[in-house]
């Protein structure tokens, strides 16, 4: 499918590239590898979805492994194809966070964990790091003030010369969680980080957040507390207005019709028709990686189901024990994930990578936003359960 794809470049009659200025024959085939605690943007002035880092361990036995990587890749959808675009910049990480700042034309990353081996405390960061879309190089930034503590799985969006960072973790621990609920904005032109009192939303971490279109107001819903190891996970969006800086709770998410608490979602705000919309993570249920599309109207603060996804047919056996039939697979949706890329790239919505019931994948999808239709755009080469691609499978995973 890829080769076919990356014949089909300008020129060729393919409909997604003609409107694009890439040249396909400038880039090999290549394969980014399976992975997932990491983050990425879309960058509009190259047509690509950029991300960073990551852990290439898949998990044992639902057990984390960690092989923390520091490539920085991009996926070109007009020529189907990755490219590693640099192998230098921030250290060896994952479950740092990332945002797009378009006014300077560059992707910022801040925080992050690693540990070499499987086993001891991580190192945590809070260091803050600019990757240049251009020049494909990273540099180190300086910042003063009231600079947020070491954390990772926090949220960070940006408006103008305004970073936004929120929450996060602040355990070292692979067996604990310290999650904060500290708001912090970070001034581009100065470099100087403020911290903001006030209400704010509970403690949490793994949530997802989106800035607005305008950039007035920045949204976070759903992760986890102290407890996100079991449970519950909270199910709460909430919504900060950027210029008084102050929190307000925009839907408790405790009807039947909401989407269950989630760790590691993701959400991104859609203009056009005046919503968030929200993708996959690890949900509260009996299911746990999930692959539903959610939209939460902004006119009347309700949640609506825009694809249900996989349903849970027969369940597990036990903890990490999924029988062939656990689920009745929706061919038409991505495998179920959590702690992957997505980005708002125009009209749609990409996806990239993640974790899965069968460990690390390395896809990509493209959800319409108008028609609510998911679309694969690069074939995974692992993570996906069996019967995503045979009808004779002995188990849920290769």
């Amino acid at each position: 499918m890829l080769l076919i794809a990356l014949l089909a470049c300008p020129g060729t009659g393919d409909d997604t590239a003609t409107d694009t200025q890439v040249d396909c024959s400038d880039y090999d085939l290549q394969l980014a590898p399976p992975v997932g605690e990491l983050e990425g943007i879309w960058d509009p002035s190259h047509d690509r979805l950029v991300f960073f880092g990551g852990n290439l361990a898949p998990a044992e036995e639902c057990q984390t492994r960690t092989e923390f990587g520091s490539d920085t890749w991009a996926y070109l959808p007009a020529c189907e194809t990755f490219v590693l675009l640099a192998t230098d910049g921030p250290s060896d990480r994952g479950r740092f966070t990332v945002a797009h700042d378009p006014t300077n034309d560059r992707m910022l990353l801040f925080g992050g964990r690693y540990r070499e081996g499987t086993g001891g405390s991580y190192t945590l960061y809070n260091d803050l790091w600019a990757f240049d879309l251009d020049s494909e190089t990273w540099t180190e930034l300086e910042a003063t003030g009231d600079k947020p503590s070491k954390r990772v799985n926090g949220s960070m969006a940006i408006t103008g010369n305004t970073l936004v960072l929120f929450g996060g973790n602040t355990s070292t621990s692979g067996l604990s969680y310290g999650p904060l609920d500290d708001t912090y904005t970070l001034d581009l032109t100065t470099l100087e980080w403020t911290e903001h009192s006030g209400t704010s939303p509970d403690d949490r971490l793994f949530h997802a957040g989106a800035m607005s279109e305008d950039g007035e107001k920045y949204y976070i819903y759903s992760g986890g507390d102290e407890n996100a190891f079991v449970g519950p996970f909270l199910s709460d969006l909430w919504v900060l207005d950027l210029e008084d800086m102050s929190w307000s709770e925009l839907n408790a998410g405790n009807s039947r019709s909401d989407p269950l608490g989630r760790l590691a979602p993701s959400m991104v705000h859609d203009a056009a028709n005046d919503r968030l919309v929200m993708f996959g993570g690890h949900d509260d249920g009996l299911l746990g990686n999930t692959n539903d599309t959610w939209e939460f109207d902004l006119g009347t603060n309700e949640w609506s189901n825009l694809n249900e996804g996989d349903v849970l047919d027969q369940g597990g056996n036990g903890f990490c024990d999924f029988p062939v039939d656990f689920t009745e697979v929706d061919l038409t949706s991505p495998e179920r994930r959590h702690q992957h890329v997505t980005s708002l790239a125009e009209d749609s919505l990409m996806v990239f990578g993640g974790k899965t019931d069968c460990g690390l994948i390395n896809d990509v999808w493209s959800l319409d936003l108008d028609g609510a239709t998911w679309t694969e755009l690069s074939a995974p080469t692992s993570g996906e359960s069996c019967v995503r691609k045979s009808a004779e499978c002995q188990e849920h995973c290769f």
